[in-house]
């Protein structure tokens, strides 16, 4: 497995994803062997990681570029869970709807799903009740009152916790989370969209980069070895001796990965259908 060097993500093509190239000691980098990608959206922090077949070096008629193919699908690794942010105010809290025996607890962190809170001393809570809880958050201290059911138990730095649903997600809580995630995602951090031409949309910058790279196939795919002919009068030299291969490992090597990956990507021959 190899650790690949950092780029920039410019789209997706059905051939792979399209990236800046990556260069080493001036030299466009090739990696023929499976590799571990990871992509991160700046926009919203989501991680997305994947196994590639090949990286290699394209020319297309906005520069050069490399691919990066892939069989497995792209899926990213935080979808399941909402994203959480921390929180930790003191805040007030009732246990279902009884409002005259109020007890202290602490807003650990929430989430557009739920929040977890860290308890106060003899709290008593069980999986199912409801809870109603207070807290002030911000420069102006804003007051913010959450509805939850109680869905689990856990422990916070040896502290008794719970786990809770929200069942009432207000503009507040909205406008609260949406102040943490920018919070979180400063604005230096967030890169512009890399336009490679912007006289062109990006859906024709897609179908032109496909054009490119499925005429480049076709030309790697129609490209036949030149026959040698055997001009040696010497009844010994290593043309004429079937036992003895003419070509080293190394050149046998990369033959069998270009024919490798001249399979893989036979599917691109009819582009223009997509």
């Amino acid at each position: 497995m190899l650790l690949l060097p950092a780029t920039e993500a410019i789209f997706g093509v059905s051939a792979g994803l399209l990236v800046k190239p990556m260069e080493y000691f001036g030299k466009y980098m090739q990696f023929l062997e499976p590799s571990k990608i990871e992509i991160k959206d700046k926009r919203n922090g989501r991680v997305y990681k994947f196994m590639s077949t090949t990286i290699t070096p394209v020319k297309t008629r906005y520069g050069n570029f490399h691919l990066i193919r892939s069989t497995s699908e792209l899926v990213p690794e935080n979808s399941r869970k909402a994203e959480r942010f921390n929180i930790e105010k003191l805040g007030l809290m009732s246990v279902n709807d009884n409002t005259k025996n109020l007890v202290n607890c602490i807003v650990h962190d929430i989430s557009m799903r739920g929040m977890s809170v860290i308890l106060d001393g003899d709290t008593k809570c069980r999986i199912g009740d409801r809870l109603a809880i207070m807290f002030r958050y911000g420069p102006m201290l804003h007051s913010y009152e959450v509805r939850a059911v109680v869905v689990r138990y856990f422990t916070v730095k040896g502290m008794r916790a719970i786990g809770c649903s929200i069942s009432n997600m207000n503009v507040d809580l909205i406008e609260l989370l949406a102040t943490k995630r920018k919070e979180k995602y400063a604005p230096e951090e967030v890169t512009t969209e890399t336009n490679l031409n912007p006289e062109v949309s990006e859906k024709q910058q897609i179908l032109d980069v496909e054009e490119d790279l499925a005429s480049q196939l076709k030309s790697l795919l129609s490209e036949k070895p030149k026959e040698k002919t055997i001009t040696d009068t010497n009844p010994f030299a290593p043309e004429r001796l079937e036992h003895i291969p003419t070509k080293t490992m190394r050149e046998q090597r990369k033959e069998e990965r270009q024919a490798q990956q001249a399979r893989e990507i036979e599917n691109l021959l009819d582009l223009k259908d997509i």
